[in-house]
């Protein structure tokens, strides 16, 4: 395979995707354990502040739809960098905002403008790579991009240590221009631009909802990973206010659960070619109910049951999801951006339905959690039963 000049080294290529990719999670996690801060900063509740997490994921699933047909048109790299430089004038906004609903509004258009530069990752991934070397880059992406959630939280109770939360959206902002630059480097992918107007692009939408094989394959891991998402919401809730532990101790804990996932994917990176996607696949949902179980019976006993127990739901979703994404994308042959942005959309969509639900004002948030780590799983199992023999028969499960 021949590389693209702007970079050294397929390495290289591949921490251009993940600093690329890592844009979401860098928004959201370095500043999480600073939630109880800012709602004690302008005397709001934290079901208010937490808005600002909850909001941002729909305005990034909404624009995900717009970003993969856009660049199917106009070409990735356009919209790489417009996202890229909309997200760090926003995030340096943020960090001079003057209440928490110019805070609110200017997350939602942080993850407006954090949706392109992460649709346009499996884009690029699918124009570059094919079969086991997708699959196998989408893993080692994995193990990289599981870093940011685990460094994320630390960095951010670094500098609160050190600053106020204002201080974290500024080193957001600085990271964010990094990206930027280097970006700078990636050459278009897209070999074919396509043509039209507002009836294409819904035509293409169309095209894959008649896509049964698509739909059914993206709805059953958007499912899959939707406690993931729910975790991100409810952890500082869980940690610093039902448990009661510092900061820092949540920062670890949270890094101990991306550090799972990490190795996690890093497993199945290891196990590509070796195992099929449905064994992959299955033992990973056994293992997410399991994990959800003991949560919702024994994770408010102590923080330790908790985490534990996390960590291995962590574990199993980071073993699944190269594979699962990868075979999302297989069920495709064109229109690459619009398949990887509705992917990409329905599982950040689901995922923000499970962060809305597990942030409301219940007596126990870590039973609300529990019930959604032990019931994704389930429904997953319901649905993939009747997934594999549509796979199977179209010749797509990865062997």
């Amino acid at each position: 395979m021949i590389l693209k000049k702007g970079f050294p080294s397929e390495k290289a290529y591949l921490v251009f995707l993940s600093l690329t990719a890592a844009t979401p999670p860098l928004a959201t996690d370095m500043y999480l354990a600073s939630v109880p801060r800012i709602a004690e900063y302008w005397s709001v509740p934290v079901s208010t502040v937490n808005l600002s997490l909850v909001l941002f994921f729909p305005a990034f699933s909404v624009c995900m739809l717009i970003y993969g047909p856009l660049s199917d048109r106009i070409g990735r790299r356009p919209v790489l960098l417009g996202g890229l430089a909309m997200f760090a004038l926003s995030t340096f906004l943020l960090s001079i905002t003057a209440n928490v609903w110019q805070l609110i509004a200017l997350r939602v258009l942080q993850g407006a403008s954090s949706a392109a530069p992460s649709s346009m990752v499996m884009a690029i991934a699918r124009d570059r790579y094919s079969g086991e070397k997708r699959k196998t880059a989408l893993a080692y992406l994995g193990v990289i991009l599981a870093v940011v959630p685990m460094v994320a939280p630390m960095t951010g109770t670094l500098v609160l240590k050190f600053g106020n939360w204002r201080h974290i959206f500024i080193t957001q902002a600085v990271l964010a221009c990094m990206s930027f630059i280097m970006s700078l480097k990636y050459e278009e992918t897209a070999e074919e631009l396509t043509k039209g107007g507002f009836f294409t692009v819904a035509g293409k939408y169309l095209g894959l909802f008649k896509n049964r094989e698509y739909m059914l394959t993206a709805v059953v891991m958007g499912f899959m990973l939707s406690p993931f998402y729910g975790f991100i919401a409810v952890s500082p809730v869980v940690y610093i206010q039902e448990f009661g532990l510092p900061e820092y101790i949540f920062s670890l804990a949270f890094g101990f659960t991306a550090f799972s996932a990490m190795q996690g994917s890093l497993v199945s990176a290891k196990l590509s070619g070796r195992v099929s996607a449905k064994n992959v696949i299955s033992i990973s949902i056994a293992l997410c109910a399991f994990a959800g179980f003991v949560i919702l019976v024994a994770g408010g006993v102590s923080p330790w049951i908790f985490a534990i127990s996390m960590g291995l739901f962590a574990f199993s979703a980071g073993f699944s999801r190269p594979v699962s994404q990868s075979l999302v994308l297989e069920q495709v042959e064109r229109d690459i951006g619009t398949a990887s942005s509705f992917m990409v959309f329905l599982q950040f969509f689901i995922g923000g339905f499970a962060m809305w639900g597990v942030t409301r004002a219940w007596d126990s948030h870590i039973t609300a959690y529990g019930i959604l780590a032990f019931t994704a799983p389930v429904i997953v199992f319901l649905l993939w039963r009747s997934v594999i023999p549509l796979l199977e028969k179209r010749g797509t499960m990865i062997n």
